[in-house]
């Protein structure tokens, strides 16, 4: 009755306490960008699922092959407001349950969210009273044990659920701090390790078997598979492992090892844990197996960033899940590296702060990630460089004593000309400082805050940090900005005034990627970066929320016009004003109530993601949601990113329950659905499988596709003022090169080829048509452009045929959207070549407002379009061509390396993602770093081969 009061009170408290309704920007890379809280493994190990703090959000992992099944999403406000403490993965694998920390107001409040694993529904949710350390599922499936901590001298202790109620069936109280462990055997026991230096063993049904007080504080706990022994792992002061009997919690042997925690292998021969130095000391980026029969040990480096291990399982086949702040990785029991999926976005924790710096008018951005060089980021050109920044680092002066700012290390609140400041956030700490100019101004960065100070320690104002200020702040010299490198990879512009955030920029961890980003959701992006950001769309405390990638959007939202002008006001709004005055096209007011124009979504209810598979034919069963007023109207299929024929007169229906039957290869394969409505295009819903059925003969050998190329190449311009030296053989050379493959790669290769005079209008739109009729779903069509490129008044990018006229653009060259069209229409894999900015024309900003190439590329590449997108240069850059080469640089490093330069190692293969390697350098090579190409690829189309070499 207790329980179920206590569980009333808290719902009582969640109905009152509702959600934000407005649209939240969010960071996608497919990883976690904050730091881990847990990590767990069904019963069979087939799925691994684990959570993320800041980053609000658990994933489901094939533990195969790390393959990213699912992602559960909660709802969530500003800063700390929906921080997942720990996760939990029920024995089936169907529950995925998370516990959450929200700060309703004046105080913490958390609940425990209940999701179906397949579908990323929530099926329930229940408050709790204080916050969840640790939770587990017990072998059985019919209960959720979890451990909870309040604060010293406060109850806290283990509340055991029932899973098909979710109500409390035990709980085990304790006083003066939390429980340190507990676990499961395979055969239900339950061992509590409490802080009162006692064990506690339980019967499958929590009865109390035996319990024994201990001489030191417990740290750790962990079962044999068999159930023969509990390994009791002890901390401070005296680091020890003993093994105890499951029957009577008896001391059987002590163990001569030196640990913290430790995990059975699944024969129980071996314990794995962390290493440990002769000192008693963690020993940096290692993991111990430790021999439980000779007494021997023997340490691997694990090739982690930092220090921090965090968790480790063991799986059924005795493979090893390691998990620390950035990374998971499965190794075998041997400690060889099986997979290896780490975060995405750059590590800008850097305790030398000196690191992050920022020119006068806060344009121009220098940092240095962990393990790598400095960068430079120019945000007018849009040009980032690994280089050191010539601008200064945070102020390092004597006009202003500023102590203690650094609470980790000093334990209390900064203090400012020896007076102590009080106005930190409880459970905040400061980890960064920058002092102003003229030493009136104190600015902290924080955990969960941003704080401006006078220099008498008054508080000025403060604002919610999306993530913790651990890579630095710095105010610029014109005191009009402060910028700072946060945690999830991002680096973010505040106005010094009044805290107001200006913008934001994510750099991927790839060193190439970035998206720009301001607080209504402006932005511009690098080629492939486009996905890396999107919409949260709280659903109420019930439901899951919604989330789109901001290219949905695309047609509000794309405004680079904005993010130039945000460094002339400061000012969003007055950004957005002055852009919309500078623009002749007509501006579209975006809302960014994102909900009155929304796409459908689609929900996969079977097969389960990761399901293996034997037959070439798959039913699927979806369910397509859509706006009331914006009916789904089409179902497109994509196996591994390119399109497949549907049942001839499908029509999706809302929010019923649906079959596709889709014909797949023998091999593993992703599936994707896209819906759409009015309103644009659904996020991909991807559906993995994986083939198992043994095939006598590899497909390779049975078909060699075919290959299909439309090339197009214009340097005799009608117009001599677009004259270009090499446009028109670099198309042939392109031809030539390709052609070589006939016979080997592919069984024929089929050319079709414009060049000057041949390259009208009508012959380009004709080429396309052709390629898209020829191209079977098993070939491979490629398409290369050099020429002149050119967006319009309106922005829509042009390519320009031989009688191209500038005055006349719409009437005498080649729209966009006609490629795009045959893109997303070609059924087999499709190849994009544009090499379409050279350097000395007419039509550079003068002219038009330059060419926006990277909004070409992001729309190529997009997974409704689906087209490998190579280019020569990025959207600011000119593309260069040398009499010396006899081809414009790009061109000259595509062809070397298709002619062998972009092989493998070893292999006689070049690939997509080989090519891209060896173009990117070369380039830079011959332009001595002036021109920088790109290379994209859709996010569910594999790496695969485009030549191979005889």
């Amino acid at each position: 009755m207790k329980g179920l009061i206590t569980i009333l009170l808290f719902a009582f408290a969640l109905a009152t306490y509702s959600q934000p309704a407005e649209p939240i920007l969010r960071i996608e890379t497919g990883m976690h960008t904050g730091f881990s809280t847990g990590v767990s493994i069904d019963n069979s190990s087939k799925t691994i699922l684990s959570s993320s703090g800041k980053d609000k959000t658990a994933r489901l992992w094939d533990s195969q092959n790390g393959a990213l099944l699912n992602i559960f999403r909660i709802p969530i406000y500003f800063g700390f407001d929906g921080d997942i403490t720990s996760c939990a993965l029920s024995p089936d694998g169907k529950i995925s349950a998370l516990s959450v920390a929200y700060f309703a107001g004046t105080a913490f409040r958390f609940c425990i969210y209940i999701f179906d694993s397949q579908t990323g529904g929530v099926k329930s949710h229940f408050n709790i009273p204080t916050r969840v350390l640790k939770m587990e599922f017990s072998p059985n499936g019919r209960f959720l044990a979890t451990s909870h901590y309040s604060g010293e001298n406060s109850v806290n202790g283990i509340k055991v659920y029932r899973t098909d109620t979710w109500q409390i069936f035990k709980e085990v109280e304790g006083k003066s701090a939390f429980f340190y462990d507990f676990a499961y055997s395979l055969q239900n026991k339950f061992a509590i390790a409490e802080n009162e230096k006692r064990i506690r063993l339980y019967d499958e049904n929590y009865n109390l078997i035996a319990e024994q007080t201990t001489s030191s504080i417990l740290n750790y706990l962990s079962f044999s598979k068999k159930g023969d022994w509990l390994a009791v792992i002890y901390g401070y002061p005296d680091v020890a492992v003993e093994l105890r009997s499951t029957n009577d919690i008896s001391i059987i042997k002590k163990l001569p090892f030196n640990t913290y925690n430790g995990w059975f292998s699944a024969d129980g021969k071996n314990l794995y844990s962390q290493a440990v130095n002769n000192n008693k000391t963690v020993k940096c980026n290692y993991f111990s197996i430790l021999n439980l029969e000779d007494f021997s040990s023997k340490d691997i480096e694990l090739n982690f960033n930092g220090c921090v291990f965090t968790n480790l399982k063991v799986l059924a086949n005795s493979s090893i899940l390691i998990q620390t702040n950035r990374e998971i990785q499965l190794r075998s029991s041997g400690g060889e590296i099986i997979w290896s999926n780490s975060m995405m976005n750059l590590d800008l924790i850097n305790d030398d702060q000196s690191h992050l710096k920022v020119n006068s008018g806060g344009n121009i951005v220098g940092f240095t990630p962990v393990g790598s060089s400095a960068f430079t980021f120019n945000i007018t050109e849009r040009k980032l460089e690994n280089k050191q920044c010539e601008y200064p680092s945070f102020t390092d002066k004597n006009v202003l004593n500023v102590s203690c700012w650094d609470s980790r290390i000093c334990g209390q609140g900064p203090e400012i000309n020896n007076k102590r400041t009080d106005f930190l956030e409880e459970n905040d700490a400061s980890v960064s400082v920058d002092i102003s100019n003229d030493g009136n101004t104190v600015v902290f960065g924080g955990r969960d805050f941003l704080y401006k100070a006078d220099n008498q320690s008054n508080l000025i104002w403060k604002v919610p940090l999306p993530e913790s200020a651990y890579g630095g702040i710095n105010i610029s010299s014109n005191n009009k900005t402060i910028v700072a490198a946060l945690f999830d990879g991002t680096i973010r512009w505040y106005r010094m005034s009044d805290g107001k955030e200006l913008l934001a920029c994510f750099f991927h961890s790839d060193q190439k990627r970035w998206v720009l980003f301001t607080p209504s959701g402006y932005y511009d992006a690098s080629p492939g970066a486009e996905e890396l950001l999107g919409w949260h769309l709280n659903n109420g405390p019930d439901n899951a929320p919604s989330f789109y990638p901001v290219s949905r959007f695309k047609e509000k939202f794309y405004r680079p016009d904005i993010i130039d002008a945000i460094f002339e006001t400061y000012s969003e709004d007055d950004a957005i004003t002055l852009a919309n005055q500078r623009s002749s096209k007509k501006i579209i007011t975006a809302n960014t109530d994102i909900r009155q124009k929304l796409p459908p979504t689609i929900t996969i209810n079977s097969p389960a993601n990761g399901s293996n598979i034997s037959s070439n034919t798959v039913s699927i069963s979806y369910v397509i949601n859509s706006p009331d007023d914006a009916p789904a109207k089409n179902l497109r299929v994509l196996i591994d990113g390119r399109p497949v024929a549907t049942e001839r007169g499908l029509k999706p229906t809302a929010s019923a329950s649906q079959k596709i039957t889709v014909t797949v290869p023998s091999q593993d394969c992703t599936i994707t659905l896209l819906a759409e409505n009015d309103n644009g295009t659904s996020p991909e819903t991807n559906l993995y499988l994986k083939w198992v059925a043994p095939v006598a003969i590899k497909e390779e050998f049975i078909y060699k596709p075919k290959l299909y190329v439309l090339a197009i190449g214009v340097s005799d311009y009608n117009n001599p003022e677009l004259k270009l030296g090499f446009a028109a053989k670099d198309a042939g050379d392109f031809a030539g090169a390709i052609n070589k493959q006939k016979g080997n790669l592919y069984s024929d290769v089929i050319v079709k080829k414009l060049t000057n005079k041949e390259a009208t209008k009508d012959a380009m739109i004709d080429g396309l048509e052709w390629i898209q009729k020829q191209t079977g779903q098993k070939d491979v069509a490629m398409i290369f452009y050099a020429g002149h490129g050119i967006n319009d008044n309106n922005g829509v990018f042009y390519m320009l045929p031989v009688a191209a006229d500038l005055e006349r653009i719409r009437a005498t060259c080649l729209n966009f959207e006609e490629l795009k069209q045959t893109v997303s229409s070609i059924a087999g894999k499709v190849v994009v070549f544009i090499d379409a900015c050279h350097s000395g024309n007419v039509m550079g900003s003068t002219k038009r407002g330059g060419n926006d190439i990277n909004a070409v590329v992001n729309e190529l590449s997009s997974t409704e379009n689906g087209a490998i997108t190579f280019t020569s240069s990025t959207g600011k850059e000119f593309s260069l061509e040398d009499l010396a080469w006899g081809n414009g640089a790009f061109t000259k490093a595509v062809i070397e390396g298709l002619n062998g330069k972009a092989v493998i190692n070893g292999k006689n293969k070049i690939t997509v993602k080989s090519l891209d390697a060896y173009i990117s350098e070369r380039v830079k090579e011959l332009t001595k770093g002036k021109q920088h190409p790109t290379s994209v690829s859709p996010p569910n189309v594999p790496d695969f081969p485009i030549a191979v070499t005889q």
